[in-house]
């Protein structure tokens, strides 16, 4: 009686045995055909980001190379106009060109944004705008504004960043162009937000940069000449004020400067 027992629990054993090596197999061929339908899949993804990049890369042409970096920050207001917009000039993008990694790119929409100082290059396929890295950038010019990007460890006038050139010669006249973000409350139910401009000059002189804005800044930089600034100054109409610096700043060095 013992032995059949013992007999019949062995083949139990051996069922069950059986029964879980079974399962076990079940299980590893379902995870073998979902692994096959995943990288089916991937293949299918992959060939399709393929073509989409070779539309993109055909369409771009060797200017393709601008596009790839990073979506610049979304602002509140989708369609800022021109009187309080982020951008340097205007809303519009611009025909330009950018010398990016020593090589110049012509032909392309471009615009700045004086807010953060970045570049943006339009898409010419989606139309979004993209942030030109600003590591690679030389140089880049907005149809008849050039901008240098200013690489220095020295900080002690000028931030590294992307400065318009106005004159260049026996010195140099740089441009800041500056948006600076606002909101006012003007009563309990309304928030005003928009941008300002802040512009700053800089000359480059006797090896050093200086801050001008003034005649005084100028009479500073060329005591020899203070008679003839004032007189230049009063034959020309020149104003140092604040809509009328950049005139006033950039007709005077030019004479200076080619004295």
């Amino acid at each position: 009686m013992y032995a059949i027992l013992s007999r019949e629990l062995k083949e139990l054993e051996k069922m069950l045995y059986l029964r879980s090596i079974v399962k076990l197999h079940r299980i590893d061929i379902m995870k073998f055909i979902l692994f096959c339908l995943l990288f089916a899949w991937s293949l299918v993804l992959s060939a399709q980001n393929i073509d989409d990049y070779k539309i993109f890369s055909d369409a771009a042409g060797e200017h393709s190379v601008l596009y790839r970096g990073k979506l610049p920050m979304i602002y509140g207001s989708k369609s800022p106009n021109d009187a309080s917009t982020y951008f340097a000039f205007s809303t519009n993008f611009l025909k330009g060109g950018v010398c990016f990694c020593g090589k110049q790119y012509s032909d392309v929409a471009l615009n700045l944004n004086a807010h953060t100082d970045e570049l943006y290059v339009r898409d010419p396929i989606t139309g979004t705008y993209i942030v030109v890295n600003k590591s690679f950038v030389d140089s880049f010019s907005l149809e008849n504004h050039r901008f240098v990007h200013y690489k220095s460890e020295d900080h002690s006038v000028l931030d590294n960043g992307y400065y318009e050139v106005l004159y260049t010669g026996n010195v140099l006249l740089y441009k800041k162009i500056r948006k600076l973000y606002f909101e006012k409350t003007p009563d309990a139910l309304r928030v005003v937000k928009g941008f300002t401009l802040e512009e700053n000059f800089y000359l480059w002189k006797n090896n050093r940069w200086h801050r001008v804005g003034t005649k005084r800044d100028l009479k500073k930089l060329y005591p020899e000449q203070s008679k003839m600034i004032d007189q230049l100054q009063k034959t020309r109409g020149l104003v140092f004020s604040k809509n009328d610096r950049e005139k006033a700043l950039l007709e005077t060095i030019t004479f200076l400067d080619r004295l």
